[in-house]
């Protein structure tokens, strides 16, 4: 997966056959370099002096890994004697999972990326999102292709995790029309969703007819098996008018046993199939047909009227058609992705630009016109067509801006007012974000910061391998099978269905009688409806397709009904691991899941064991606290991309200004009263100075005052402190004790000089 960091080659990934050697990675940040350097000379501005090592190495971790370099890694890049080691280390990082983990938060920012997605909060629908987008990261996606698999994504989350990009917007197709045409177009047309743009040239019309290319891509909760999906009126079955009797609602009446309609079946199977929710998305372009408002005001076509898939003039000058034969949703990816489609690379380029300069050549980001200027025009041209050349590889892209001296430069530390034009003398000068600073505690709390979490995967893959197996295992079932169980379903609904209005009449008595104990039984009767509903839908229904695939793998047959040979074998794991008794389909997850943790149990026993050794905790309270610190660490302290997304009200990451992945890129970097407080008091500064912490185990090794604050200031600041700062510094220390070390951790923290990327 990964390129060998001796190489010095940025291959294009995924059939791309360029690949930039050292010596062209230099030439075309050269180019960039003397563009700038061009721009700079015509507006009579100095550019800013080369930064040093030390600014350097602690910029560009920030800038690519998300975050500050460990004490080690500074030390041996200072130490490092070659020529062109700023040019090696940019390599390495682009090819490390820091990379990884920090475009990530960058990318769930502009997707508005959540751990829980759609109307309904699907978990796995959120997981196998975050999944696809840190494989596509991991594996160098070439962006054009990243976003036509977005674009164009249909079908199951457990199959193709991209339909994410869908179900964020789950059947608002006009909404994600907008979000789409901003972050891949630059484009603000929401306006022209309910009236012609007021300020830039697109009409109403224009929107829909842009809208109707992925209008068929809808998000559907019923049935994924065409069979059973004709037969009980959801999902893939085709349409039929209402009330209209089909052979297969003939033969569904069929089964049906007494006192259960064909309406009950219906409310049973929205039950059965509520575990599955928001996790399919179809391209049901030849079913659906995007109308215009009834409101619809203007002279060139009439309200209600059907909108054709076209690609409006206002952006191929002359309209495009959809061919015969091309599905919609393809053809307006293939054109919005093109190499021909001038945004399309503008915007990426643009933006990239950006991640590394602190500021874009053309801003806002997204909201270009046809009258938007670039701060420098030539540069934004060259750009774009070296993007081109590489084929959208963005580390490829990204590695000649960080290489560039234009990059490599003294931050600009003034701000950039509303409407000012910047000539990039140097990058600006950035605050962290949230991520950015949280995941530097990562780095001064535990080794190995950009390894991602074990746990946090298997959370991840638990839930969508959930959905499968349940989806699977539902398929599994017959017709007649599944209308009985169905039926069965039915009958509990009218049994919960008495039982509850029968407690909603003791809930008045008792209340009236004022009889607490009845109350609290009324209560308990009425809320646990759902829940014995759901145990219902899992021991009736699921458990009974899930029997039917663990008896096939006991007699070794479970190929001949299972086409997907992950998913067979993940079943035959399970079933061996319960040998001779029944297995419930929950059962069998669980064991799955304890195969994958196994490897992570190992890991933390010889991790305690290795460092009890290394710290000498050989008392029990040593080795107690040493295990109890280890579960905080590996449970807490995880790279912000390993957490939940967004992280809760309250947590550091949101008071510090993390998306809540409502907007596009609606992080804030203003700094609060409540971030003053959480800096003064919160957790996860205090339980740094826990003497298990990296940085505390450094700062033990400490044998003078001195040497405690150089270790300070190179861990924070990649740095040596100043003879002024040591001055300041020296009586806080005192005699080198835990406490005055500990303190002067604390006021260096604390210091603006932390939060920001100079």
């Amino acid at each position: 997966m990964k390129l060998p960091l001796t190489a010095l080659l940025f291959a294009a990934s995924l059939g791309s056959a360029k690949a930039l050697s050292l010596q062209e990675i230099q030439a075309k940040a050269a180019q960039i370099n003397q563009l700038v350097d061009e721009n700079l000379t015509k507006q009579k501005i100095q550019p800013h002096a080369s930064v040093s090592d030390e600014v350097f190495v602690r910029r560009i971790y920030l800038d690519i890994a998300g975050r500050i370099p460990t004490l080690k890694e500074t030390s041996d890049f200072l130490a490092d004697s070659a020529s062109d080691k700023r040019a090696k280390l940019i390599q390495t990082l682009l090819d490390s999972d820091g990379y990884t983990q920090n475009f990530f938060n960058y990318w769930a920012d502009i997707l508005r990326l959540r751990s829980q997605l759609a109307v309904g909060n699907s978990q796995p629908a959120g997981a196998a999102y975050a999944n696809w987008l840190r494989q596509a990261l991991d594996d160098n996606m070439p962006y054009d292709q990243m976003v036509r698999a977005m674009v164009t994504a249909d079908g199951k989350t457990y199959e193709n995790g991209a339909v994410g990009f869908y179900l964020r917007d789950y059947n608002m197709p006009l909404d994600n029309m907008a979000v789409t045409t901003q972050v891949f177009l630059g484009t603000s047309m929401v306006c022209a969703q309910c009236h012609n743009h007021p300020f830039d040239k697109w009409t109403q019309m224009d929107y829909y007819q842009l809208a109707a290319h992925t209008y068929g891509m809808t998000g559907t909760n019923g049935l994924s098996n065409p069979m059973l999906a004709s037969l009980f009126g959801s999902g893939y079955g085709p349409k039929s008018g209402k009330g209209k009797k089909t052979p297969a609602t003939a033969k569904l009446a069929s089964l049906l046993p007494p006192g259960v309609e064909r309406k009950d079946m219906g409310r049973a199977m929205s039950e059965i199939l509520r575990p599955l929710r928001y996790n399919t998305v179809l391209d049901q372009t030849d079913r659906r047909t995007l109308a215009l408002p009834h409101d619809y005001q203007y002279s060139d076509a009439k309200p209600k009227s059907v909108v054709s898939p076209m690609i409006p003039a206002s952006f191929s000058k002359d309209g495009k058609i959809v061919k015969e034969g091309t599905q919609p949703v393809d053809a307006y990816a293939q054109w919005m992705t093109s190499k021909d489609n001038p945004r399309f690379t503008t915007v990426i380029a643009n933006r990239l630009w950006k991640k590394a300069m602190g500021m874009g050549l053309i801003e806002p980001v997204d909201e270009i016109t046809d009258s938007t200027v670039p701060s420098n025009p030539k540069l934004m041209t060259y750009l774009e067509q070296t993007l081109k050349e590489l084929n959208y590889d963005m580390k490829a892209y990204l590695s000649l801006i960080f290489n560039s001296a234009a990059y490599q430069r003294v931050a600009h530390p003034q701000d950039v007012e509303l409407g000012e034009v910047y000539h990039f003398p140097g990058p600006l000068l950035r605050r962290m974000s949230a991520e950015q600073i949280w995941d530097s505690m990562v780095t001064l709390y535990k080794p190995s910061p950009d390894t991602p979490s074990i746990e946090a995967q298997i959370e991840r893959d638990s839930a969508v391998r959930r959905v499968e197996w349940l989806d699977r295992s539902l398929n599994a079932l017959a017709p007649q099978e599944l209308a009985k169980a169905t039926a069965a379903i039915a009958l509990k609904q009218k049994q919960l269905a008495e039982s509850v209005r029968n407690a909603q009449q003791k809930l008045t008595e008792a209340t009236k009688a004022k009889d607490e104990d009845a109350i609290r039984e009324a209560k308990r009767v009425i809320s646990n409806q759902r829940r014995d509903l759901d145990k219902a839908a899992e021991e009736i229904v699921y458990s009974a397709g899930f029997k039917k695939f663990a008896q096939l793998a006991k007699e070794g047959k479970l190929d001949e009904q299972v086409k997907n040979p992950v998913f067979a074998k993940e079943i035959e794991t399970a079933i061996r691991g319960k040998e001779g008794a029944d297995l419930s389909l929950d059962e069998a997850l669980s064991i799955y899941n304890r195969g994958l943790r196994s490897r992570l149990t190992e890991q933390q026993k010889l991790r305690l064991k290795r460092d009890a050794e290394t710290l000498k905790a050989n008392t029990k309270p040593e080795l107690a606290l040493l295990k109890s610190w280890e579960s905080y660490r590996d449970s807490t302290m995880l790279r912000s991309a390993d957490l939940r997304s967004p992280a809760p009200n309250g947590h550091f990451l949101r008071e510090f200004g993390q998306s809540d992945r409502e907007l596009v890129e609606n992080a804030n970097d203003d700094a609060t009263v409540g971030q003053a407080l959480m800096l003064l008091n919160g957790r996860t500064f205090t339980t740094l100075l826990n003497p298990y912490t990296i940085v505390s185990r450094s700062l033990k090794k400490a044998e003078t005052a001195e040497d405690t604050i150089d270790r300070i200031y190179l861990s924070l600041f990649s740095r040596k402190a100043t003879a002024e700062e040591k001055q300041v510094l020296l009586p806080v220390v005192g005699d080198n004790a835990a406490q005055g070390k500990g303190d002067a951790l604390w006021v260096a923290l604390n210091t603006r000089q932390f939060y920001f990327i100079q």
